[in-house]
């Protein structure tokens, strides 16, 4: 059952993001975080609001990492150790239709769905799954170094974060790295880059610890847009005995209606969104 809403709009002003200085760009990883700057930005780039235009019941104990639709289904990664799975959900309910474990030593992280395949990426693990839509049943994995995050596809590569400022573009059949972009906003690199989704023409990325999002140019790596999503966290309501929610993490483009789908981890509420100009 979904709920409608009025439209929920907030403030642009004191916008946020993790931006590192240039002696920090290469410190990807969460151990980093207190060494990472937060600074105001000075003009935040065409700054947005997420709109909500319904919401829908989400397994609270679901530790969202990655969320894509395809048809009227999500297909969701969860994660931490000895919870990892591989989810089909019903959109309307939230109930988990089907399920497929990782094993209890990997993390599981974003998810990708290209050629009838979901890649699955891992966090320490340097593993990725691939599991056949249809069946959920295995077709082996490709190896990577480093940390796994984010995932998503514009069609032709795969595009990959690792919590750094960079995002990689890698082959879909061998998984090579073919492009590297480095992100950034006025000079400075946006790192932090988490869960990802590929829609209109931009990579949206959630921002690890934050409640924002960001638009990048997937030709140049400019910030272009700055989504505001803090005011979901108020239409939160924890259920008893389950756990606070998280951070937001998690977006899933509809094309059909030109509509976002957004979550957290431990949220119990996915939201119907669309970004729009901040008042």
């Amino acid at each position: 059952m979904s709920t409608r809403h009025p439209l929920l709009l907030a403030g642009a002003a004191a916008l946020t993001l993790v931006v590192a200085s240039p002696a920090q760009q290469n410190a990807p990883t969460v151990a980093n975080a207190d060494y990472l700057a937060i600074q105001s930005l000075p003009r935040v780039p065409d700054p947005l609001v997420a709109e909500v235009l319904a919401d829908f019941p989400h397994d609270p104990r679901a530790f969202t990492q990655g969320l894509l639709l395809d048809g009227d289904v999500l297909l969701e990664s969860t994660g931490l150790y000895g919870q990892s799975e591989l989810r089909e959900v019903d959109l309307a309910s939230g109930v988990v239709m089907r399920s497929k474990p990782l094993p209890s030593t990997h993390f599981g992280e974003g998810l990708v769905l290209q050629d009838g395949r979901l890649i699955q990426l891992t966090w320490k693990e340097g593993i990725a799954h691939l599991w056949d839509r249809q069946s959920f049943e295995s077709l082996g994995q490709f190896n990577y170094t480093g940390e796994g995050w984010g995932i998503t596809t514009d069609g032709t590569h795969l595009i990959m974060s690792n919590g750094s400022d960079r995002l990689f573009f890698r082959d879909p059949q061998t998984f090579a790295v073919v492009r590297e972009l480095a992100v950034s906003v006025e000079g400075q690199p946006v790192t932090f880059l988490n869960e990802l989704e590929y829609a209109e023409n931009m990579v949206w990325a959630n921002i690890w610890q934050q409640d924002f999002i960001v638009g990048i140019d997937p030709a140049s790596g400019e910030v272009r847009s700055v989504v505001d999503a803090r005011p979901l966290r108020a239409l939160l309501v924890r259920p008893p005995g389950a756990p606070a929610p998280g951070v937001l993490n998690g977006i899933a483009f509809n094309p059909s209606q030109g509509t976002y789908y957004v979550t957290g981890k431990n949220w119990p509420t996915l939201f119907e969104v669309q970004f729009v100009s901040a008042p």
